[in-house]
């Protein structure tokens, strides 16, 4: 399925005033794209404005173009959080016009990333508590079903909160990242580019932008004779971002968990698995200098073995 480009016109002669033209972009969208263009040395800057506190491939097809230097028919970039510029152009020495026009598309993730399909996820409860979860398969990739003992949600890696209230130009944001609005949810960006979901019929327990732990609670579930987490981890697809013809870019895949009666496991339909905590999942996503201090405070906190 295609998915609709965000367009605009830029018609520039070579000295009369400065004019631009486009549709009228959408406050939702996680990417927007301005420019700047200096009089005085001949200089096209394209800015791009990331609302949403990930990554976000951009793909900039240059429908035609006059006048400029390097102005190919196509661009991509990773372009992260905040305004950041992404190309430069100069107006040919000979040039007597200088126009352009393009359309974009926005895709949520890093493709350049390469995800940690080996890496130990915890389960999305407290440590020694008991938690079963059904694997669900839907158009989108695999999804995991948590019938939770308590009413929290706690994280099952560290990352960045996401905004899911804006939007991209995938199957999985072309809406809105969370276009349910009968249920919350939590989207957290790893360090190696995937995203874990968490979509639960209750309340949010933290804000786009902030930075959670492994374990940090991030949602409240409403009691409805039990309490259900769907949990999924997918990351933007290289592969498909290749392909013209749909909107779907992102692949998912059923990650490892650290459980006391399996080790590490994919979690399999009907078993009860118990939440376990190691250092080594608890430091994987660390620095060899955070790594170093965490050993150092969990040596303070242990006893005294002579006394």
């Amino acid at each position: 399925m295609k998915k609709p480009a965000y367009l605009l016109l830029l018609a520039v002669a070579l000295f009369p005033a400065y004019r631009s033209s486009g549709q009228r972009p959408d406050p939702h969208n996680a990417v927007e794209l301005s420019h700047d263009f200096d009089q005085t040395q001949k200089r096209l800057t394209i800015y791009s404005n990331n609302k949403d506190f990930c990554d976000y491939h951009l793909v900039v097809s240059f429908i035609y173009a006059e006048g400029f230097e390097g102005m190919s028919s196509e661009m991509s970039r990773t372009v992260g959080y905040g305004k950041r510029q992404v190309a430069t152009y100069r107006v040919r020495a000979d040039a007597t016009r200088y126009s352009y026009n393009y359309r974009y598309v926005m895709y949520r993730g890093n493709s350049e990333e390469k995800p940690q399909v080996d890496f130990i996820y915890s389960l999305p409860v407290v440590a020694n508590s008991a938690t079963t979860a059904a694997v669900v398969e839907n158009p989108e990739g695999y999804q995991l079903a948590f019938d939770l003992p308590s009413d929290t949600v706690y994280a099952s890696r560290g990352g960045v909160v996401c905004d899911d209230n804006l939007k991209d130009n995938t199957v999985k944001g072309h809406k809105y990242f969370n276009d349910n609005r009968r249920r919350s949810q939590v989207t957290v960006y790893h360090a190696d580019g995937s995203f874990g979901e968490y979509v639960v019929d209750g309340t949010s327990l933290v804000y786009p932008g902030q930075s959670v732990k492994m374990g940090s609670p991030i949602a409240s579930v409403k009691n409805t004779g039990k309490y259900l987490l769907l949990f999924s981890v997918y990351f933007l697809d290289k592969n498909k971002l290749k392909n013209k013809d749909t909107g779907n870019k992102h692949t998912h895949f059923r990650p490892f968990f650290q459980t006391i009666n399996e080790g590490k496991s994919r979690l399999t339909n009907g078993v009860s698995y118990l939440c376990e905590y190691t250092d080594e999942m608890l430091m994987q996503d660390m620095s060899r200098r955070e790594r170093k201090k965490f050993m150092e405070t969990k040596k303070l906190k242990q006893p005294d073995e002579k006394q």
